[in-house]
Parts: structure tokens; sequence; C-alpha cells
């Protein structure tokens, strides 16, 4: 497979995804926060969601893949398999356990799988192996005996990697308990065969996997043509990468501008996505209290002489005026819950702003935000909306738990 994302409203062909699993049980009230949730979902409902959400999908002619499968295919070559583990266990500082884990005496892949998703407890790698190891405390997880703690947010698919044009970015994730992630779809971008031939532009296995602060997150990129990248500069994405990213996209991706856009570093606008989406050409979605009056926007443009050094320009024109100049044309705003208040802030705290364009002016949503439906259909928006009572309580939407791959091209 080809990836290529030229924007993000073009008709999308393929999509990775992650299906919730056991890692969501691994919540308690008493780690919840410390795994960046607020609520604990209920797994067997919030499965059945993200079936339901899959099966729109595909009935939208949209191919599917999911991490978990791509995952365990290449797991399955040991040299990858040791140096994935490596990678792994050193973030959790867990060399001990490498050895244990490659040789697959005691798991099978598939278990291996759920292991690197839903994590080990001390008491669980004791009753399978007879090793006995600390971490800290004993038990089942419940008062931090992880030796590899579960990451409940994988079924946030946008955040680890994005595709910029005809390469992949992998993510350094903000927060540490979000880093195995970036860990585990770099190994299927750059091993799986079918992803063989695409180039990783920023953030391949040959950079160091914590290098703060070089943080950036997926859900921050968006592309709004072939030639212009946005990324929000947030509490997860640093200004400093966006120039480093940059200067990457100028040289492997034909990119021409980058604009860094900040927004307020707060949880509730963790990122750009969560704010503002892009449905058609000429047609946004965002939430007007952030997004009105931005300031401080810069833009990157390439150095004539040296496209991988880049010269950063404040911009003068609001971002509205950016959008209609690179869209060439006027734009049609729609603002989140129609601007309505208090529903407007209500329903962008539950993602109405994340919609994911699957074609021109076709969107998926949450079901609940039904004033930022009704704003959208009377712009001449389609809505397909889907169940999301417990999807929702991981603080994303639709194009959260989505990684594109391919979008078909209009150009």
């Amino acid at each position: 497979m080809r990836v290529q994302i030229d924007n993000e409203y073009d008709k999308l062909e393929a999509v990775m995804v992650h299906r919730p699993g056991p890692e969501i049980d691994r919540l308690t009230h008493e780690n919840m926060k410390g795994f960046l949730f607020e609520d604990i979902p209920y797994l067997r409902r919030m499965q059945e969601e993200h079936d339901a959400f899959v099966g729109v999908l595909r009935s939208n002619g949209v191919e599917v893949l999911l991490l978990d499968h791509l995952l365990g295919e290449v797991l399955a070559d040991e040299t990858v398999r040791r140096s994935l583990i490596d990678q792994v266990c050193q973030v959790a500082a867990m060399p001990a356990i490498v050895d244990d884990l490659v040789g697959l005496k005691h798991w099978t892949v598939p278990e291996l799988v759920t292991v690197l998703l839903a994590g080990l407890t001390a008491s669980e790698y004791t009753h399978l192996t007879g090793h006995r190891i600390s971490s800290g405390a004993d038990g089942d997880g419940s008062s931090g005996s992880f030796l590899l703690p579960p990451v409940p947010n994988a079924y946030f698919t946008r955040d680890p990697a994005v595709v910029v044009r005809d390469t992949a970015v992998s993510s350094k994730m903000h927060y540490r308990e979000r880093v195995r992630e970036t860990l585990l779809m770099r190994a299927v971008l750059e091993h799986h065969p079918i992803f063989r031939g695409n180039a990783i532009t920023y953030g391949g296995s040959e950079e160091p996997t914590e290098d703060r602060p070089y943080t950036i997150e997926g859900g921050d990129v968006i592309i709004l043509s072939p030639e212009v990248v946005l990324v929000g500069c947030s509490e997860r994405t640093r200004s400093e990468t966006i120039e480093r990213l940059a200067g990457n996209c100028f040289d492997f991706s034909q990119v021409k501008r980058v604009y860094e856009i900040p927004i307020p570093a707060d949880r509730a606008f963790m990122h750009l996505d969560t704010v503002f989406t892009v449905i058609d050409r000429g047609k946004i979605l965002w939430f007007g209290d952030v997004m009105e009056n931005v300031p401080n926007i810069h833009r990157y443009e390439p150095v004539t002489d040296d496209p991988k050094r880049t010269q950063r320009v404040a911009e003068d024109r609001s971002f509205l005026d950016i959008l209609r100049d690179e869209f060439e044309c006027d734009v049609t705003v729609v603002d989140t819950a129609g601007g309505l208040k208090p529903f407007a802030a209500r329903e962008q705290r539950m993602d109405a702003s994340n919609a994911l364009a699957i074609a021109p002016s076709v969107v998926v949503t949450y079901e609940r935000n039904e004033y930022t439906t009704e704003a959208l259909r009377e712009n001449g928006v389609k809505c397909i909306g889907i169940d999301d009572s417990e999807l929702v309580r991981g603080l994303g939407g639709p194009r959260c738990m989505t990684m594109p791959l391919r979008r078909s091209h209009s150009q």
C-alpha cells in the first residue's frame, strides 16, 4: 500500500484503527487519571460502538486495517520482535524481562500482542514464568505493580503517527504513558510488508525515542493541501518540533508551507483537531471561542538553497484569512453547536469539533452532539452519527480514532 494523504476531505480509501481491548479493563479509579482518562468505559459496550464505527467506514468503501493484527504479523519476525521489545522495556525501565518476552516460551505471538497493549503485572509475570521480579509493589496492577503498564489510549490511532502526503510522521508523545503507542505503530509502519517502500519523514527508529522537548502528536497535524500543513502548537506539540518537522516535510514531502497554529495549552483543547477540522475544500468546523482570534501564528518556508533549512515568519493575517488564501476561495465556517452557548462548550468537550471527513462534505460524528450535527447539515454536510456513550469517555472523537492511510486524488 502506498500511503497518500494530500488533504483532509477527499474520499477516504484506507485507515488504521485499534479496537479497544483488555487494556481498557486495566483502568481503575486510582489509576485512570494517570492514564489520561476521567472515567472508566464499559469495555463490551465500547467494543460494540467501535465495531459499529468500523462498519460505517467499511460500508462507505473504506479499507480498515487493525493495528493488533498488523502488529502480530510483524512480531512473528524474531529480529523485529527483539528490537521492539528492547525499546518497550527500555521506556518501562524493565530490561530484566526482555528475554522472556522475546523468547515466546511463555506467550504465543497473539498473547504477546495483548501484553504489549494491556500491560503485564508482577503477579502475572511470576505466574507465567516462575520468576519473581519487583515493580515496587505486588498484585494485580491496581496499586502500581505493572512491569509494563497498559496503553488504554491506543484506540486513538490518530496520535502515534500521521501520513503527510506520501510519507509518515512517527510521533513523539508528550505523556510518557503514551510513548509505547508510537513504538508499536512505528514497528508496523517500518516492518510490515504492506507498508514496504513508504518513508518515515520524522521520528524513525534511527532517532532517539525520548528527545524532549521535541514532542508532537498526530491530532495536531492537519493536511490542508498538497502544499500546506497546519500544526497545532498545543499542550502536547512543541514549537521546536514543528520547526524540525517543517524542514523534513520540505525535504521529503514537497510541502511548501507549514503553519504553526497556537491553541491554549489546556487539556480541554489537547490537540488542534479538538477545536478545528476540515470537512471540504473551503468548508471548516471550528470551536469559535478558541479559533476566531488565534494569536502569534507563524509560517515556515524552505530556504531556497537548502530545503532542509527553514525560515520562520510571523504572520500578520488572521487564521481565517490564511485559510481563504490557501483554499483560494471563500470559507464556510460551521461553529461547534452552531455557536449556541452553553451548548458549544459542552459539545466541544464531547468531541463535536473532531469530525472525520470520509468524502467531501460527508463526515462521521458522535450522535450526542446534536446541535453541531444540525449546524453541519444546514451547511450542506452529510453527517453519519455513531453511538458514543463509551467511546467518548477517553476524550477523543471519530477523527482521533483513525489514522488515514490513503485518500483519493481530486487534483
